[in-house]
């Protein structure tokens, strides 16, 4: 687990258009690489920096950066559905765990290497097996930030959100298949943070103080 946030703090430093561009590399050769091309076009446009109104002269951005190590299910998720989940992850930022189960594990590794070759750090996106159990005892690290399902049942949802709702720490996100799949739920994988700066201090706006006469 040391390893993952380690490389979670480079991984995130790298610029989101390098990170995306990797991605695409590693998944040229899958029938589903429009899909995640396209995907990972609409996530470079929801995790881009935007410029926030500053009504009292200041400069306001929003940023969204990753929320840390998150660990990804991949229960009995096809290929190009656990492809998908690796790349809203991994754009956003995040170092993953990603746990398999015997029905999953020739395609995870299949996208491991992939992603590797492509030139991904190998401490980036860890390979775990034993399924639901072993995501289970992970989620007893606190360093875990969250938890992705690919192609995962409803059953298994409410059996994990008991289970992480019972926890006494940091609310952690629970993102289901269905949300992987939807474009408009790639915020789900970051955390926001505002950066202000307040131009009065050096000075004021002279805009606004001109209309202030």
């Amino acid at each position: 687990m040391a390893a993952l946030s380690v490389a979670h703090a480079q991984w995130a430093d790298v610029p989101l258009a390098e990170r995306a561009a990797l991605l695409r590399r590693a998944f040229e050769g899958l029938a589903s690489a429009p899909a995640l091309s396209k995907r990972l076009s609409q996530a470079q446009q929801s995790l881009a920096e935007l410029s926030l109104p500053g009504p009292t002269g200041e400069s306001n951005e929003l940023r969204q950066h990753g929320r840390g190590v998150l660990a990804l299910l991949a229960n009995s998720a096809a290929e190009d559905q656990l492809a998908l989940a690796l790349c809203a992850a991994l754009v956003a930022g995040n170092s993953v765990a990603l746990v398999v189960t015997e029905a999953t594990q020739v395609h995870a590794a299949a996208l491991h290497q992939a992603l590797q070759r492509a030139g991904l750090a190998a401490e980036t996106l860890q390979l775990l097996s034993g399924g639901e159990a072993c995501l289970r005892a992970l989620l007893d690290d606190e360093r875990i930030a969250g938890v992705v399902l690919a192609g995962a049942g409803a059953a298994l949802e409410r059996r994990l959100w008991r289970v992480m709702a019972a926890d006494k720490g940091a609310i952690r996100p629970l993102i289901t298949a269905q949300e992987v799949s939807a474009a408009s739920q790639q915020y789900r994988f970051s955390a926001e943070q505002t950066l202000t700066i307040n131009t009065a201090a050096a000075g004021g706006n002279a805009a606004l103080l001109a209309g202030m006469h």
